[in-house]
This record gives C-alpha cells, sequence and structure tokens, in this order.
C-alpha cells in the first residue's frame, strides 16, 4: 500500500488529465459553477460527489469511462517501452517501430487487484535532443493512439531523427511505476 505516487497525487495527475482531455475552459467552467453552487454562509457544505456530478455534467458520453476511472474507482495503469527502433525512409524521414506492453488494474481498499480490460486512447510521444527536467525531449510527434492490454508494435513516420519514444511520456495516468514510459531509440540501419 506505500505508494506515494497513487495516494498523493491522484489527485492532480486526474485533474491534468481531465484538462487534457476536455479542455482548460471545461474544466473551469465546471469548478467556477461548484464554487459558486457551494459559496457563502447558506450553501450547503461542499462534497466530492458535488464536484464529481460537476464534472460528469461537462464530460461527453465517449470520455465518460475515463472520468469514473479517474474519480470512481482506484484504477491503475501499468504501460510501458519494451524498445523502440527508428530506420531512415526517404525524404530524411523515420520510421519510428515502439514497442510497449499495457495492462490497467482495479484495486479495492485494501489493495487488492482485479484486471480489467483495456481499450484506452493513451499518448504516444517521440522525440529529439536530450531530456531536460520532466521533458523527454522535442516532441516530433505526440498523438493518442487506441491501446489494448498486451505486448503491441506502433509504427509512426517522424520527420528527422528521433532520439526518445515512448507511451503516456507525460505521466497523464495513475501508474506505480512512472519511469519506464520512454525509452531510448535504437537506430537500424537502411536495408
Amino acid at each position: 500500500m506505500n505508494q506515494p505516487s497513487v495516494h498523493y497525487f491522484k489527485g492532480g495527475v486526474a485533474m491534468y488529465t481531465l484538462r487534457d482531455r476536455l479542455g482548460a475552459d471545461v474544466v473551469n467552467g465546471a469548478l467556477r459553477r461548484f464554487r459558486d453552487k457551494y459559496a457563502g454562509p447558506d450553501a450547503p457544505p461542499p462534497t466530492s460527489r458535488a464536484l464529481y456530478a460537476e464534472l460528469r455534467a461537462v464530460t461527453p458520453d465517449s470520455l465518460k469511462p475515463l472520468l469514473s476511472d479517474l474519480f470512481e474507482h482506484i484504477t491503475i495503469w501499468d504501460v510501458r517501452t519494451d524498445s523502440a527502433k527508428a530506420e531512415p525512409v526517404e525524404g530524411g524521414a523515420y520510421r519510428v517501430t515502439l514497442f510497449v506492453d499495457a495492462s490497467k488494474a482495479r484495486a479495492d481498499s485494501i489493495g487488492n487487484q482485479t484486471p480489467v480490460e483495456m481499450d484506452d486512447l493513451v499518448e504516444i510521444g517521440v522525440f529529439a535532443g536530450n531530456p531536460s527536467g520532466l521533458s523527454p525531449g522535442e516532441s516530433l510527434y505526440l498523438k493518442q493512439h487506441r491501446i489494448r492490454a498486451g505486448k503491441q508494435a506502433i509504427v509512426i513516420t517522424v520527420p528527422r531523427q528521433p532520439t526518445r519514444a515512448g507511451i503516456d511520456p507525460y505521466r497523464k495516468l495513475i501508474e506505480r511505476e512512472r519511469d519506464d514510459n520512454v525509452g531510448e531509440i535504437g537506430t537500424s540501419r537502411p536495408k
């Protein structure tokens, strides 16, 4: 149970992810309505359920499963980059093949985990240059891909030579192990 990345950072990660998916204006509007309903001495006491109701009201049906994962359940993803390779193609571009492994589980109140089906949109990123701080480098590619549980290969073409690639590079999912999402790219020679 001693997982500070889960119990201390979950709220911040959940709100960051929600802002990314819904947009800052939508999330801020829901927070503003929540604040306005529960402000003042005669207002009812604010609760987490009331906040969740405001967030749910602005979430489209397509994102309600994610909202549920972030706020109703103890959902833990495990996404990692096993390896990545790049090969030059025409015009100075590179074809990157990223090998990832993914799973998703729900935990109960004492930490027992049960695997659940994963069919989630997760960011895939390819980067150039050297990482600095929390940045994996200059972004050459950053888009959501449909990721299911298990090992899978993702092929992407980028405009120039990459140095790193990975899944969920900005750590928007709740994970126990967060340092295996992005890895160095090995470059293969053209055939």
